[in-house]
């Protein structure tokens, strides 16, 4: 090896820009969001440019593959990093994307169902109903889509940090409405009146409670 760093020969360096290719294309490879194409590509192709890197080296001195060599040692990990970042986002936007498409597709079933026949009745018959018998309610309005009006008495946030609008019936007594968009949620205030499509969803703790509600 010429220790000088100075050329050898005056013909092209060809193994250090073949490297530099091998180089480029295994980035390529790094920076794709599919799987195992850095593994099985990316990091053979950097092999094969580190070890042309070598030859240019032997036979043009250290100048002739140097660059090529530090390359890969030194940024092909990095960019290696820096792909496996963009999958990670690539799989976290997907997933955030399947979980708000969850979240929508029964808004989006009951906004087609709006058309059909649903039960239309106000926040103080279904209470009355739920307070004279549960089972019998659950068995009338459970499951079922209604048509519910009533006057807000509440508009807050759940556990979940979602919107929970409480309906009315007493100082003491309400319907719990959820479901709605925060957006729509935001332009409620209290003592509106408003009539709201909701899926029946039994009671808690003495409360009807409504799901996936729409204004």
């Amino acid at each position: 090896m010429n220790t000088t760093g100075a050329p050898t020969s005056s013909t092209p360096n060809t193994a250090g820009r073949a490297a530099w290719i091998c180089l480029a294309i295994a980035w390529i490879a790094f920076l794709l969001p599919i799987p195992g194409i850095g593994v099985f590509i990316g990091w053979p192709l950097n092999l094969v440019a580190f070890i042309l890197a070598i030859v240019a080296m032997s036979k043009r001195g250290a100048l002739g593959g140097l660059w090529q060599l530090l390359a890969s040692l030194i940024a092909s990990p990095i960019v290696y990093f820096i792909g496996l970042a963009i999958f990670a986002g690539v799989v976290g936007a997907a997933g955030e994307a399947g979980r708000q498409a969850k979240v929508d597709a029964p808004k989006a079933e009951i906004s087609a169902a709006a058309t059909a026949d649903a039960i239309t009745l106000d926040a103080a018959t279904l209470h009355q109903a739920y307070e004279a018998n549960e089972i019998a309610a659950d068995q009338q309005y459970k499951g079922k889509l209604l048509r519910i009006n009533g006057t807000i008495a509440d508009v807050a946030s759940d556990v979940s940090d979602d919107p929970l609008v409480s309906l009315r019936v007493s100082d003491f007594e309400s319907v719990h409405a959820k479901g709605l968009a925060k957006d729509v949620a935001a332009s409620l205030s209290k003592g509106q009146s408003i009539t709201l499509t909701c899926t029946g969803d039994g009671e808690v703790i003495g409360t009807p409670v409504l799901s996936n509600c729409t204004l």
